[in-house]
């Protein structure tokens, strides 16, 4: 044996052919792994220089570029690269700016669009308009105002360069006339009482502050009443609730400078100290109104409608809103009623007065009015034809045409403000200094808008000029008004007697609400009523609702909203004489909901869809048997519910006197003992015994069998057989048809022998009784064994269910019918 020392000696002294050949293994081993390392060194240095390069891209491309959201030649300035900026210091240059803040691809500011264009072709001689794409990234507007999530927001900066949100609908412009309107006049020049008697019943409750503009203190009160009334435009853009008024003539020592005048008293400001927001806090908290206008669902009158209806019965009024106009006829004659029935006071000479100047301005309106408005169609058509070009441009609705319209350059100045003209007048008499005057309250600076078509700039400094510019302005207003909604004037087809309301809330024991709404903006509230406006006299309807009872009574749209017809529907409310409305709706869409087969045999059927006009008529017809399946749309497990109902249904449609319904009890009343708790309910009303209807068991589950045996227990024998064979039918597609037709009409056949025995018995015991009472009638025990008899016989014979095996058994059924 060799030992170990000797063994690695001679491994030592191998050939050297072998030694090479391992060596040369290592090398190429070797060399592999190098260029496996190289390869992916070289990957991963370009996949990181291309990373770099992303990187570099990413830092240079921001977004697709933004793109105009206004046409070129539109009057509205287009910010379109959200340079807020450049669009704050364009309209800090003027009196009066409108800036509307959107986001292209946002809906509402797609749908506002249009109405902001056309508030610009409207008021752009004086107001200065421009929109600002704050969506777009980078962007100055979007990094200042990045917390603004709604879009579009519209915001009006005026004189003071303070920023006032409109609030109202941004997606019309006659709105939004009527805001820039106000905030070109927030408020009014009062040069004697007599003024203030004339604004006092045009408005009803008018704030009034006597300002002394040859001193300091009262330039200072002025600037704190015309900041309040700017102000109150965020939560009243339309000023619907006060009115806001200076006085400029001679003060009394015990008079009080601001007072407040509502319908029916006067108050007087008596805090010491006179500031802004006390001002606001105490007008807020002594306004009482007898009559509210609700224009739009603002996000800050989510909530009125329910507290409303929460404090007691409410009188809605739905009638469209015309911003153009100052006089609303239908919303005049529903504050007037709504003044008498508040108007507990017998020597209230204010609210009297009210009701009185309504029913003169009443006639001026239809009667004097249309002549006003040709007149002024006829001087613009003869003065100013531009004006009418713009007005036929909004008629036609026609945009994309205004691409050629040419704006004229219009000079605008702080005294171009028609409100600080009228001081203008004012002030140049006491001050002989005209840097003192009104006059210079925003300095003698001189700003130019430049557009595309040159024009003499007016001189507003000339009494005639201003005159004849305030003529045709409100002749333009007027013209727009007719543009938007034409009201006509009622007619009396029956001469309806004035019901007496005065003071009635002082004795009637309910607590009543007056409040208007929009038509435009409150249609779907009208119809959670029941009410289809577009079936009532210019969209315009009244509704009387009593949530604590869960009651609607509504004036017939027959019926033409006057001052008289809605005090008698007052009235009728008032003495619980008025009839419940029912909440009505009838859907085409909804009407038949069709079982179709590919079977040969006539099977269609069709469940009729009732509503709360049809609904007595046909369920409580003394000749038929009636299942009624009340659903709602918002109710996920009534479609189920509803294909078993089909089925069943489509089973049974060979028993004549059975009849299946549907109601949305969503979209429909019903009275108070057919009104169901639960969504879905099946209720069955059997012939002859209406009063015995029963509902489906909540506890049972509702399938196809268990409801078909909930119908026959509910039937006569003469109709149950009849359904039965009906039901017969269910196995039409199965291969052991016969088989299972064979066992169903066996059992039928059972049922109907068992029948006839208990009619026999019946029919005995009856002959034994007639033997003592002669009165005793037979006829129905003696036709129902006639048709058991028949029924029995056809079953006999009957072995396939097919058409004419049926026709048979209707042929029995209907002669059944004929005879009882």
């Amino acid at each position: 044996m060799k030992s170990v020392v000797e063994e690695e000696f001679n491994n030592k002294k191998l050939p050297n052919k072998n030694t090479q050949a391992v060596k040369n293994s290592q090398i190429k081993m070797f060399s592999k792994r190098l260029g496996k390392e190289i390869i992916c060194l070289f990957i991963i240095l370009c996949t990181t220089y291309a990373t770099l390069i992303n990187l570099k891209n990413d830092n240079t491309n921001k977004g697709p570029s933004p793109k105009p959201f206004f046409h070129s030649n539109s009057c509205v300035e287009d910010y379109y690269d959200g340079d807020l900026k450049a669009a704050l210091d364009k309209a800090f240059q003027v009196d009066l700016a409108v800036i509307m803040f959107y986001a292209p691809w946002d809906v509402d500011s797609i749908e506002s669009r249009e109405a902001f264009e056309e508030a610009c072709i409207i008021n752009n001689d004086e107001v200065y308009f421009a929109a600002v794409n704050c969506w777009q990234p980078d962007s100055i507007c979007n990094k200042i105002l990045k917390g603004n999530k709604i879009y579009p927001m519209i915001v009006a900066y005026d004189y003071t360069k303070s920023g006032v949100p409109y609030s109202g609908p941004s997606d019309d412009a006659a709105y939004l006339t009527r805001f820039i309107d106000l905030m070109k006049r927030p408020v009014i020049l009062l040069k004697n009482k007599l003024d203030l008697v004339k604004v006092h019943r045009k408005f009803h409750n008018v704030l009034v502050t006597l300002v002394d503009f040859k001193t300091s203190d009262g330039w200072d009160l002025y600037s704190i009443v015309l900041g309040a009334a700017i102000n109150n435009l965020k939560s009243d853009p339309l000023q619907m609730y006060v009115k806001w008024c200076i006085a400029i003539w001679p003060m009394n020592d015990n008079e009080s400078i601001i007072k407040l005048h509502l319908w029916n008293r006067t108050l007087a400001y008596n805090h010491s100290i006179i500031n802004q927001e006390k001002l606001e806090r105490w007008v807020l908290q002594e306004t009482k109104l007898t009559s509210r206008w609700v224009p739009s669902p603002g996000r800050s009158r989510s909530q009125l409608l329910e507290e409303t209806f929460n404090y007691g019965p409410t009188m809605l009024l739905f009638t469209p809103q015309n911003p153009y106009l100052d006089m609303h006829p239908t919303y005049s004659m529903f504050q007037a009623l709504s003044i008498e029935y508040f108007n507990c006071g017998k020597n209230n000479i204010q609210g009297h007065y009210i009701t009185k100047y309504i029913k003169k301005q009443l006639k001026f309106f239809f009667e004097e009015r249309p002549k006003y408005v040709k007149q002024c169609f006829q001087m613009l058509k003869k003065k100013n034809p531009s004006k009418l070009m713009n007005l036929q441009k909004i008629l036609n609705n026609t945009f994309e045409n205004y691409r050629n319209y040419n704006a004229p350059e219009v000079t605008l100045k702080p005294e171009n403000n028609i409100f600080n003209e009228a001081f203008c007048e004012v002030t140049q008499s006491f001050f002989s200094n005209r840097a003192k005057s009104f006059c210079s309250f925003n300095g003698d600076k001189r700003i130019t808008i430049q557009n595309r078509k040159q024009q003499p700039s007016l001189n507003y400094e000339s009494t005639d000029q201003f005159i004849n510019y305030w003529n045709e302005n409100e002749c333009y207003r007027s013209l727009l008004a007719e543009k938007y909604f034409k009201f006509s004037e009622p007619q009396y087809k029956t001469n309806v007697k004035e019901a007496n309301v005065f003071g009635l809330a002082c004795t009637a024991n309910k607590t009543m609400t007056f409040i208007a709404l929009d038509s435009k903006r409150f249609h779907h509230v009208a119809k959670g009523f029941g009410i289809n406006l577009n079936q009532f006299r210019e969209n315009t309807a009244l509704l009387m609702y009593d949530k604590k009872n869960e009651i609607a009574h509504v004036l017939p749209k027959e019926t033409h909203i006057t001052k008289e017809t809605m005090a008698k529907f007052l009235l009728d409310f008032l003495e619980n004489r008025s009839k419940r409305h029912l909440k009505f709706s009838s859907d085409p869409e909804l009407n038949i909901h069709s079982y179709n087969s590919k079977s040969t045999v006539k099977d269609s059927i069709c469940i009729e869809t009732l509503n709360s006009r049809n609904f007595n008529d046909a369920v409580f017809n003394s000749t038929e048997n009636v299942v009624v399946y009340f659903y709602t749309s918002y109710c996920a497990y009534c479609q189920v519910v509803a294909h078993v109902l089909l089925t069943v249904a489509h089973l049974m449609r060979n028993v004549k006197d059975l009849k299946f319904f549907r109601f949305n009890g969503g979209n429909n009343d019903l009275s108070w003992y057919l009104t169901v708790d639960a969504y879905p309910t099946i209720i069955i009303f059997p012939a002859k015994k209406k009063s015995d209807s029963h509902i489906f068991p909540r506890e049972s589950e509702l399938t196809s069998k268990n409801l078909s045996q909930f119908i026959l227990s509910n039937l006569s024998i003469e109709t149950r057989l009849q359904a039965m064979v009906g039901l017969c039918r269910m196995w039409d597609s199965s291969e052991n048809y016969s088989k299972h037709v064979h066992y169903c009409l066996k059992d039928i056949k059972l049922a109907c022998d068992a029948n006839i025995s208990q009619a026999l018995q019946a029919y005995r015991r009856g002959l034994v009784y007639r033997q003592q009472n002669k009165n005793v009638n037979l006829t129905r025990i003696f036709n129902r064994l006639r048709y058991l008899k028949l029924f029995s016989l056809v079953l006999d014979v009957t072995h396939n269910l097919n058409y004419k095996s049926m026709s048979k058994f209707g042929e029995i059924y209907d002669l059944y019918l004929t005879q009882s």
